[in-house]
């Protein structure tokens, strides 16, 4: 099925780890005919800035806020370590956010993370995020990367806080909080097929109603 005719708008899916959204995203993608951008992006923002994917891919993991908590000081980013920290860092942000806006320039397609949803305009593109019960997420790191229960636990609250001070950051809205979003989907509810069919309806919904 490719239905790309009828969308105009760039879908930017925000997840919580273990949540099937990187699936979910990459189904959506196939179904509607246009490209998805995850890793790429940071492959595309290394190739287009000179920076590693490695240093970009890091400054994700580290927010700049997070200097408070790795120093246990406030005021850490008047620092030397912090001014350093957050010119390296925000170096990173703006070559994605470089790369995120050409591509969007481009066409229709499915973006997952990276905050693309706080950098496109509201107007352009339709922002998801796909959520999850606990037992289901642990249960997914579990048989993905076969971890121990303890361990999934643990990589689940270790990415999702890093998600969120990566998020919080650089935009003026809360991750995974409703006023963030266009539509919030539980993938233990739905599932992955039920949740690509629920944002292929939400993007005819819209766009149909944007041209009336």
């Amino acid at each position: 099925m490719k239905e790309v005719a009828f969308m105009k708008k760039i879908i930017c899916i925000g997840r919580q780890y273990g949540s099937s959204g990187r699936e979910i995203g990459e189904k959506l993608s196939r179904e509607l005919g246009v490209p998805c951008y995850d890793k790429l992006l940071i492959k595309k923002a290394a190739l287009e800035s000179g920076l590693s994917e490695e240093f970009i891919a890091k400054s994700e993991e580290s927010p700049i806020n997070s200097i408070q908590f790795l120093s246990g000081n406030p005021y850490a980013d008047i620092a030397g370590i912090g001014n350093t920290f957050y010119s390296e860092s925000q170096m990173a942000y703006n070559a994605e956010k470089a790369v995120i806006e050409k591509i969007a320039g481009q066409g229709p397609c499915v973006m997952i993370g990276r905050c693309a949803s706080s950098i496109l305009p509201k107007e352009n593109r339709l922002s998801v995020f796909i959520y999850a019960d606990e037992d289901d997420k642990i249960k997914r790191v579990m048989q993905r990367n076969q971890i121990s229960e303890r361990e999934a636990i643990h990589r689940i609250r270790h990415m999702d806080r890093m998600r969120k001070q990566f998020f919080g950051f650089y935009s003026d809205t809360a991750w995974g909080h409703p006023e963030s979003y266009d539509l919030m989907l539980s993938s233990s509810l739905f599932g992955t097929d039920g949740c690509v069919k629920m944002i292929i309806d939400s993007i005819k919904e819209t766009e149909a109603s944007e041209n009336e």
